[in-house]
């Protein structure tokens, strides 16, 4: 379906068109899809539409709250949304893992039918040059003139007026009628049953029949009643307690207290006696909806409509009823009925069409495939466009037609800001610099400019200023005349520090507490990635003012832990408060803070044992704050783990005792092999919540550390794994990656942490960070100073390379890259990192020595 179909169909159903939702859901590339399509432009298979899948899903739809929720009530964006992705999957509603999983393809509608996509040039534009004026302007080319109006239009209509009589009045009359013959049905032969019942009263009444046996004998006549097309309906009985009596089909029940019984079996949940007793009280008799054994077939479920009558004098209701596919049956058949006729008529007016358009199919095709070559080559040209990381201004006859993504990005002014007849002024301040692009500028508005290329300072809305490079060159719009105006940043691919001119310092550490004070305040989940996009541009300023690696990481951690914050308080404001305290745990490099700006997550919660009945419940809540959270995380850049340790798995929303039990199983079964699975739950730290819940779980882990002093030779066995990348040499050991040699930084690190893991869990030491817990280390004299000093250099010089190798490869820092290209170190750097490398043979010997007695390095 195109987008206005989607909305026609909104808006038949709900009064709504929405087209805004509709954009939205089958939107063309993303700012956020616009820089993985960048990062992941080299796959050959890679699809830029694919991060769309997500919207097609029933998880997008809080995402459709936040986007639309100051226009739209929830309600309507609800019915919106799940229409419109119903309509693209034959009914259902998939969820994201129906795309992971491949059991659905996703559905762009942008592709085929492009023109309701934003449009690059603007519509009248796209119609000059599609078309031209000359011929806009020849009369008999309206399609609407020349057939439309006089013949498809009409004939259109009629086959529409005669489906509306069909659906909207014909059947559901049709409808109606037989459920009303229904009903009346099963009222009179409920009114025979309770006639025998009446007669075995006037029995008992006249002392023929004792009570039980006029009971008796009333119930098992009526239970032989029987009636339908295949005899198998049938009458029940119950009292007015309610109590079942007699039911032919259901033994089971029988004498049986009916108070609490539902047919959740059937999922509807409803008291099924308990409504009939309270129709009798009511009304003495009435009708009941619900789902019931599909006649004697214990295993088989179906609609139902039953009427109840009371029998006063012995309290007794006795009730039959019939079900919905009988009626459905003729319906369906009168339904085959009318759409063949339907079809009949359909192919005479089809063959009378097809025989006066078929004058018109040549110059149709023609236009087709001219309309198509159009849209491909805008969606082509919007998609070199946006993929740059340069950006780009479009202008035609001297009007802004278009600015793409990055140069939004760049100079932070909106859309209708850069189209401003002032703009040029607020972009470039006056100074010598500029004076001769204000000019050209000016002149290429005019049209009395040629095409130029200009060195220039650009200043942003934030006040930051650019060296960038400005070009022009010129375009011609079917008859129209323009240039594209291309914003090109200088940079200097620097390593090992800032180059150039000396600027002024900045106080970084006041930046980073405005940005963790911006996300602890936002009112919005997307008010915090909006914060959090402003933390690329800050590290990569604080890598080329010379910040030290524990300044960055600092900075990092302290955002990713207010983003966490905010997102558990926005999810508790819209799911209520914690049915128990509760804390979010982080793991690993979360809560080490030794993370990138877009480390995946490992995350887990810890909360109070509830009462025992209510544990189930308090897990659910737990798991689904935890699923917004960490699809919120996601959202923002961090991405989930791949190994599911996630508070999203119920593996890892526990109790605290349950926490203890794991660990405690963990500890007592430990093997060099299975300790590398559980690495990363040594790193320990509460973000969010009750830290005496995390506390406890610490003080578990010392207590059975203490009595299992063996755990600690296995660890010992595990970290001495990790080798050191020096071959038998002593060099640098290498791997090819893209043709070239190269080195993981990122293993380099692992013998450090691993280290200062195994000697944190000997002393008790509770904080996770690796820098804090060598100077603990220091401080009880685990280490003497010259070897923390050493420690100290080692880990702030490969975190040091780790982050100027990604500022180097990915200057919007998006992209999470730990191969070192050796050749693009100088053969001094390559010494000092070989130095390095070398000096990790500190952690292996003291292992050595502590754990085994042996003093040898196994590099």
């Amino acid at each position: 379906m195109k987008i206005s179909e989607h909305a026609d169909r909104t808006e038949t159903l709900f009064g709504l068109r929405a087209e805004e939702i509709h954009k939205w859901i089958d939107g063309f590339f993303d700012h956020d899809g616009f820089d993985h399509y960048m990062r992941m432009g080299k796959i050959a298979s890679y699809d830029p539409y694919d991060h769309r899948r997500f919207r097609h899903c029933k998880e997008a739809l809080e995402e459709a709250y936040q986007e639309f929720g100051e226009k739209y009530s929830r309600q309507q964006i609800k019915n919106v949304v799940e229409t419109h992705i119903k309509d693209d999957y034959d009914g259902y509603l998939p969820s994201r893992t129906d795309f992971e999983n491949g059991t659905f393809t996703a559905k762009y509608h942008d592709a085929q039918h492009s023109e309701e996509m934003g449009s690059i040039l603007s519509a009248q534009e796209m119609e000059d040059y599609f078309n031209g004026m000359a011929d806009r302007s020849t009369p008999g080319n309206s399609f609407v003139s020349s057939f439309g109006f006089r013949i498809v239009i009409p004939t259109l209509l009629a086959i529409l007026l005669f489906i509306t009589a069909i659906v909207f009045v014909i059947v559901p009359q049709v409808e109606g009628s037989m459920m009303s013959q229904k009903k009346l049905m099963i009222k009179e032969l409920t009114s025979s049953a309770v006639s025998i019942v009446e007669r075995y009263i006037q029995l008992q009444e006249s002392g023929e029949l004792s009570l039980e046996q006029a009971q008796s004998k009333a119930a098992e006549e009526v239970k032989a009643m029987r009636y339908g097309e295949q005899n198998k309906d049938y009458f029940f009985i119950t009292d007015m307690h309610p109590r079942m009596i007699m039911h032919p089909y259901r033994q089971d029940l029988k004498g049986r207290d009916l108070t609490r019984y539902t047919d959740s079996e059937n999922k509807s949940g409803k008291l099924i006696f308990v409504e009939f007793t309270q129709l009798v009280k009511d009304q003495q008799e009435g009708y009941l909806e619900y789902l019931w054994q599909w006649k004697d077939d214990p295993n088989k479920t179906a609609p139902k409509l039953s009427y109840v009558h009371g029998v006063a004098q012995w309290q007794w209701i006795i009730g039959t009823g019939v079900y919905f596919n009988d009626v459905q049956k003729e319906i369906d058949k009168l339904e085959q009925a009318l759409f063949t006729t339907f079809m009949l008529i359909t192919l005479g007016l089809v063959a009378i069409m097809s025989y006066i358009i078929g004058q018109s199919r040549t110059i149709e095709n023609r236009k087709k495939r001219a309309e198509v070559a159009l849209h491909e080559a805008k969606d082509r040209y919007r998609a070199l466009v946006e993929s740059s990381n340069e950006g780009y201004m479009l202008e035609a006859d001297g009007e802004v037609l278009y600015a793409n993504n990055r140069l939004h990005r760049m100079v932070g002014y909106s859309d209708s800001e850069l189209k401003a007849d002032s703009i040029w002024n607020m972009l470039f301040p006056v100074c010598a610099q500029n004076a001769r692009v204000l000019a050209h500028l000016v002149q290429l508005f005019k049209h009395q400019a040629e095409a130029s290329e200009f060195e220039a300072q650009l200043l942003t809305k934030s006040g930051k200023q650019l060296d960038i490079i400005l070009s022009t060159s010129k375009i011609f719009l079917s008859e129209k005349s323009g240039h594209v105006i291309s914003f090109r940043p200088i940079t200097r691919k620097i390593y090992g520090g800032s180059v150039g001119l000396v600027k002024k310092v900045t106080d970084y550490q006041l930046l980073t507490s405005r940005i963790v004070e911006q996300i602890a305040q936002s009112n919005t989940q997307g008010h915090v990635v909006e914060s959090l996009n402003h933390m690329p541009e800050l590290i990569r300023e604080m890598i080329d003012a010379g910040s030290r690696p524990d300044n960055l990481r600092r900075a990092i951690g302290s955002a990713y832990d207010a983003a966490i914050c905010r997102f558990i308080d926005l999810s508790i404001e819209e799911l209520g408060e914690p049915p128990v305290p509760f804390s979010f745990i982080s793991f690993g490099s979360n809560a080490r803070h030794d993370m990138t700006l877009f480390s995946d997550q490992d995350n887990a919660i810890v909360f109070e044992a509830p009462a025992p009945e209510r544990r189930k419940s308090t897990q659910r809540y737990f798991l689904h704050l935890a699923e917004r959270v960490c699809g919120l995380l996601n959202q923002a850049g961090y991405s989930y783990c791949e190994g599911l340790i996630m508070a999203t798995n119920h593996r890892w929303c526990l109790t605290v005792e349950e926490w203890q039990n794991n660990f405690e199983s963990w500890i007592n079964s430990a093997t060099p092999s299975t300790i590398l699975e559980l690495n990363v739950f040594f790193d320990i730290r509460s973000t969010y919540g009750k830290k005496a819940l995390v506390d406890q779980i610490q003080q578990h882990i010392n207590q059975l550390i203490r009595q299992h002093p063996s755990f600690l030779s296995t660890y010992a066995k595990n970290c001495l794994s990790y080798k050191v990348p020096l071959n038998s040499f002593k060099q640098i050991k290498t791997e090819r990656h893209d043709g070239e040699a190269s080195i993981n930084l990122k293993a380099c690190l692992r013998p450090m942490e691993i280290f200062c893991r195994i000697y944190a869990l000997k002393h008790d030491i509770r904080e996770s960070n690796t820098m804090v817990r060598l100077k603990k280390l220091a401080a009880v004299k685990e280490i003497d100073p010259q070897s923390f000093k050493e420690m100290v250099y080692i880990f702030d010089h490969i975190w040091h390379l780790r982050f100027m190798n990604q500022i180097v490869e990915y200057t919007d820092l998006r992209e999470v890259n730990d191969v070192l290209a050796i050749n693009s170190l100088t053969e001094l750097e390559q010494q000092n990192l070989k130095n390095v490398l070398m000096k990790i043979s500190l952690f292996h010997n003291k292992i050595n020595q502590d754990f085994f007695g042996s003093s040898a390095g196994k590099l």
